[in-house]
């Protein structure tokens, strides 16, 4: 597999560094294989129990990310064996299969693309045809693999103009990598034609239809006949209106979803997602009694109003915040947060803007029956994977969980910032801090940075009155990305990466939060001030 170097990607993640696809689709084999033998049990009478905390491995062009639970692994550990990994550490049977894409060479940009390598059109479509393509990994979208080992011609630069549509199904190339769109999309790829194969069936399984390791063989079709198949269900968050147990949305409030402990499904191009604030949910659910990770609702910014269609237990927690209760007979109750209450067939809840933090989380006893997808029921505003956000009708049914015993919850700090305080928080330097100067390092950790109003669950956009300074200006790329990463595009301006991040990113991470700061930082509103603070205990290069 080459040479490697192991970058820190904070507390739970490092990117392997290698010299190129070929080896970084060799090493992720290498420790997908090692990681389902230690799933499967002993192999050959060997434990590998140094990757029994590995959560997911993320390939790309030329690095390998690797997130691992640090409770369950050790860093120095796992970077040394990922350095022993060998080709013979293959040799476990991975599960690949031939995909067969008819296509339609129909693309805006085909004839641009056979001037560019002087050849003709009809040459253009035998040799994308004409070469099996190999699913080397996921890139920004769901279903969206990116394809190499194409025919040798093919080197084509994006365009300099992306376009604001990409139609789903467009067939499009980027450099030596072919790709087909599973959705509409912006981009900018050179488009070569369509498919009506849905790259992306959240009722298949899985839902990807091509994974990495596959070969993909593009077959030309002659005619434009395309079919038109109605559309599939749509599967709500919520059982049937009637005759249930459960609440009526009355008034979604700023932005309201379902989130859970989220997904992993990184290598089919979709994020984790998951709570913002993972200690408030947790909190929420122990609070009426739920198992850990059901399903809950995340308020963001205040203004939820809900009515109970039969007896139901509820607590709120995370951002301080007013909560009224208005009875059926006129009356109206003030609650405090952070402790469960009942609220009576046809009483309605009211939540506040908060002052203080930004997100709250609405647990039912019993749960919400939620329709789960790749194993989760959280939203994903990225990906629009899950259950949509709340609208006003909305009827959500009880789950009818059975009661779990709980030990007594902590509660969340009440002492959250508003617009315009100043937060600390702490970040880890990597994994491509090296290529900022020293005084763009400095800029990092010395200047404050305000929380814009462009801010969600992908990222937080910061604004500060300098610009990073890059020592290496060339383009990085396309690598991993964890929560908490702190991108930092041409502007200088750094983008703090939150739950529904981009499964790659293109431009370098200087560093990353630690897990306490992430979860801080979902509850930060825009006008908050940040400044990031070193935090030295672990995460050196190894």
């Amino acid at each position: 597999m080459g040479d490697m170097r192991i970058l820190p990607m904070g507390q739970s993640a490092m990117l392997v560094e290698l010299d190129g696809l070929d080896a970084a689709m060799a090493l992720f084999a290498a420790i997908e294989a090692r990681r389902t033998a230690e799933i499967a049990g002993p192999h050959d009478g060997v434990r590998y129990d140094v990757f029994a905390g590995v959560r997911e491995v993320v390939p790309a062009a030329r690095t390998v990310l690797v997130r691992f639970d640090p409770l369950l692994t050790d860093r120095g550990a796992l970077s040394a064996a990922v350095r022993g990994l060998t080709d013979a550490d293959v040799s476990v049977e991975r599960t690949t299969k031939d995909v067969t894409v008819p296509v339609m060479y129909d693309g805006e940009d085909l004839q641009s693309v056979a001037d560019l390598l002087g050849v003709s059109a009809q040459e253009i479509v035998a040799r994308h045809a004409g070469h099996a393509w190999r699913a080397a990994f996921g890139g920004f979208a769901p279903g969206f693999t990116y394809l190499t080992g194409g025919d040798p011609i093919f080197d084509v630069p994006r365009r300099a103009d992306p376009r604001l549509e990409v139609p789903a199904g467009a067939v499009g190339l980027a450099g030596t990598f072919s790709g087909v769109y599973p959705r509409q999309s912006s981009g900018g790829w050179q488009l070569i034609g369509t498919t009506d194969t849905p790259m992306w069936d959240e009722h298949r399984t899985p839902p990807a239809l091509i994974q990495p390791g596959d070969i993909v063989h593009f077959t030309p079709v002659r005619d434009s006949i395309r079919s038109v198949e109605a559309p599939p269900p749509d599967h709500e968050a919520s059982s049937p209106r009637h005759g249930i147990n459960g609440i009526r949305v009355d008034d979604p409030g700023m932005f309201s979803v379902f989130e859970d402990d989220g997904r992993h499904a990184a290598t089919m191009g979709v994020t984790g997602s998951g709570a913002s604030d993972p200690q408030a949910f947790h909190l929420a659910n122990a609070l009426v009694g739920n198992p850990a990770g059901t399903p809950a609702i995340e308020t963001t910014g205040g203004g939820l109003r809900l009515t109970a269609l039969g007896d139901v237990v509820l607590a709120v927690t995370g951002a301080p915040i007013g909560i009224v209760i208005h009875g059926t007979d006129g009356s109206r109750t003030a609650i405090g947060s952070q402790e469960p209450f009942l609220l009576a067939a046809g009483e309605q809840v009211t939540l506040g803007i908060p002052d203080h933090g930004w997100r709250d989380y609405i647990a039912m006893q019993g749960g919400f029956h939620v329709d789960r997808v790749l194993d989760s029921a959280s939203a994903d505003t990225l990906s629009s994977i899950g259950p949509k956000a709340l609208q006003r009708g909305d009827t959500l049914a009880s789950a009818h969980l059975p009661f779990a015993s709980v030990g007594q919850p902590q509660p969340w700090p009440d002492d959250l910032p508003a617009s315009g305080d100043l937060v600390e928080l702490d970040v880890t330097l990597g994994p491509r801090d090296d290529w900022f100067t020293a005084q763009g390092v400095a800029d990092l950790l010395g200047e404050e940075w305000t929380v814009t109003m462009q801010s969600n669950r992908v990222g937080l956009r910061l604004h500060g009155d300098r610009a990073l300074e890059r020592g290496v200006i060339r383009e990085l790329a396309s690598e991993g990305m964890v929560p908490g990463a702190i991108e930092i595009p041409a502007n200088g301006q750094p983008v703090l990466f939150m739950r529904d991040q981009p499964v790659t990113g293109g431009y370098p991470v200087i560093a990353v939060l630690t897990e306490h700061a992430l979860a801080l930082a979902g509850q930060l509103q825009p006008g908050v001030r940040i400044r990031f603070r070193e935090y030295r205990k672990d995460c050196k290069e190894q």
